[in-house]
């Protein structure tokens, strides 16, 4: 069975897209021990995110769309991590983190009623 999912639509793509855009002006403030690598990092993870949620809707059948939405939340669950570093490492940031880290958490959510809850198929 094909699975229908347009990735302009899902509220999640959406908030997937602004946290990346959030995390990757993030990464240009980061400071601390190994700032540079730790900043490519939080970036690849945000990153993932959205193109692992676009990626799924582009696959046809429903096990393929679950198999890249847990991609996306695996990806999260990385961001999350960087973030807390970076909010230890560095304080001056920790207000923007966060907020940043909160949204990641509801993209999180988000991702889980979206795989128990995926578009109709045909």
């Amino acid at each position: 069975m094909a699975i229908h999912a347009h990735v302009g639509r899902l509220l999640v793509h959406q908030l997937a897209l602004e946290v990346a855009a959030e995390s990757v002006k993030l990464a240009d403030r980061i400071n601390g021990p190994g700032a540079a690598k730790r900043a490519d990092q939080l970036v690849r993870a945000a990153i993932s995110i959205p193109s692992n949620i676009a990626e799924a809707c582009g696959r046809g059948t429903l096990a393929e769309f679950r198999r890249f939405l847990v991609y996306a939340r695996g990806s999260a669950q990385e961001l999350r991590t960087h973030l807390e570093i970076a909010r230890r490492v560095d304080p001056e940031q920790q207000a923007q983190i966060k907020r940043l880290e909160s949204r990641v958490a509801l993209v999180i959510k988000m991702l889980g009623r979206l795989y128990e809850n995926p578009p109709k198929t045909s």
